[in-house]
Order: C-alpha cells, then sequence, then structure tokens
C-alpha cells in the first residue's frame, strides 16, 4: 500500500465540542494529504484510559493491515510519561505509554514497541498540552508516509500494561469475573465469554446465576430485544464476551456498576 492511500484512525477522549480532534485531523493532513482518517470515537470518557483500551481493542483488527491508530487518552501529557509507537498484527500503534494498547499486545505475539524519541519529526514549537497534536499526530502521519518505525526510538522491553482481568474460580461452585467496559447502550460488557460457563439448553434453566450489585441475574437472550421490559438478562456480545444487559434501560446505572467492578457465577443453581 502506497503511503498515499493509508488509513489512520483516530480514538481520543477529546470529545466533540472543542477543536482537539480537529487540530490532530490537520496535522495529519498536512502531512500526508492524502491520508483516510477514521474516527473511532473522541468519546472515551475523559482520562479513562481503561476503556480506550478495550475500544481500540476491539476496532483495529477490522481495519486492513497497514492501518495507523493514533489513541490518544493521556491522563499523564507533559509529564515524563513516555510516547511509543508500535506494531502489531501488521497494524501500526501511535499512543502514550500508559497501556492503552494492552489488548493490542494481549492479542498479538508480534507486539513490538518503540519509546519516541526523535524530536526532529515533532511540530514545533510543542505544547506541553497537546502532545497529541504536536508529537503523536506527526509521529502517525511520518510512519503513514513509510518512516521505519525503529527511526523513531529505541525498542522498549517494558511497556506500561493495564491488567487484564480474566475469570478465576476462587472458591468451589463460584467463579469471579469483572466488568470490562460499559457500551453507549449501558450495557455491562463482562470479562466472561460463553466458554467460561456451563452449558445449557436455549430457554432451559441456567446451571448458573450471575451476582451483579444488588441483583441475581439467571436469564440469557439471543438478542437485546428479547425478554420483558426491565428484565435484566445476559447476552453475548459481537466481541464475543458476555453481557449484563436489561431491556429498556441502562444496565449499568440501574446495576450501579463500571468498568473494574467485581461481579461473581455461582455454578450449579439448577440442582436440587
Amino acid at each position: 500500500m502506497t503511503h498515499s492511500g493509508r488509513i489512520v484512525t483516530l480514538l481520543t477522549d477529546f470529545g466533540l465540542h472543542d477543536h482537539f480532534a480537529a487540530a490532530v485531523k490537520g496535522v495529519l493532513l498536512g502531512l500526508n494529504p492524502g491520508l483516510t482518517l477514521v474516527d473511532v470515537s473522541h468519546l472515551v470518557p475523559p482520562q479513562d484510559v481503561r476503556t480506550g483500551a478495550f475500544v481500540l481493542g476491539q476496532a483495529y483488527g477490522c481495519f486492513p493491515p497497514g492501518t495507523v491508530h493514533l489513541a490518544v487518552v493521556d491522563p499523564g501529557v507533559g509529564t515524563s510519561r513516555r510516547l511509543l509507537a508500535a506494531t502489531a498484527g501488521g497494524h501500526f500503534f501511535v499512543a502514550p505509554d500508559n497501556g492503552i494498547l494492552s489488548y493490542v499486545e494481549k492479542g498479538n505475539e508480534d507486539f513490538r514497541a518503540y519509546g519516541i524519541t526523535a524530536d526532529h519529526y515533532y511540530r514545533k514549537p510543542v505544547s506541553p498540552t497537546f502532545h497529541g497534536r504536536d508529537i503523536l499526530a506527526p509521529i502517525a502521519a511520518w510512519i503513514s508516509r513509510d518512516i521505519p518505525i525503529h527511526q523513531l526510538g529505541d525498542q522498549l522491553q517494558d511497556p506500561v500494561r493495564i491488567p487484564v482481568p480474566v475469570p478465576e474460580r476462587v472458591q468451589e461452585g463460584l467463579v469471579q469475573a469483572a466488568v470490562l467496559a460499559v457500551d453507549h447502550f449501558g450495557n455491562l460488557i463482562t470479562n466472561l465469554t460463553p466458554g467460561h460457563l456451563p452449558a445449557f439448553d436455549p430457554g432451559g434453566p441456567l446451571p448458573f446465576k450471575v451476582l451483579a450489585g444488588r441483583r441475581e441475574v439467571s436469564a440469557f437472550h439471543q438478542t437485546y430485544g428479547e425478554g420483558e421490559d426491565g428484565e435484566v438478562f445476559l447476552v453475548t456480545g459481537s466481541s464475543g464476551y458476555v453481557e449484563i444487559a436489561i431491556k429498556g434501560a441502562p444496565a449499568s446505572s440501574a446495576l450501579g456498576l463500571r468498568p473494574g467492578s467485581p461481579i461473581g457465577v455461582v455454578l450449579g443453581t439448577d440442582r436440587p
């Protein structure tokens, strides 16, 4: 793929009311006018690196190899935290070194990260409060123009990682799980997959129940539209993870849960 046809995706917590996202796009296009820019989201909750990491992990694989993914959720902007460029699975990534690439790294054995120190690629002067515009966007643009990633700085062996929780059996009949993310509709995306749960017959009683907040969830539907209004139920979402949803209402606010909140799975509830 020639650099004139390259795709750069943007994932930020900049919101839509200010000039920040537009300024980043302007810098990208100034260095490579032939880019195709795709907004993944600019509505990541402010400074929520964990949610940004999950969203990026779900989105990047839908793009063709060679895509450059610019992720700027950067509560440490202007501090001594590092900036990095990375490659994984045929894709490129540019981001602060704060764990936002954790899902990308976990899913790719060929993940390689490089600290960004080649300041001759930066936009000058560099604002200490807007590295997304002055450092990360130019670096993404230069990568899209086929600058070898190793020219940006030394390879890092210790990029920051956010622990991605996995379900754990903590005692007989009890699995400890967690909420990974909350989507726009308030559905709670857990770290459970169908493979973590006992087999069951659709429409029949479940051999388990999920403890979420102060509620017990014991219904499993195939779609969000099934069930009764206000019913709390489980559904396998498009990410492959089991979600907790409420028909007609956001489960996150109704149950008082958010990313990182613990949930439990009690096994064997169909036994006498």
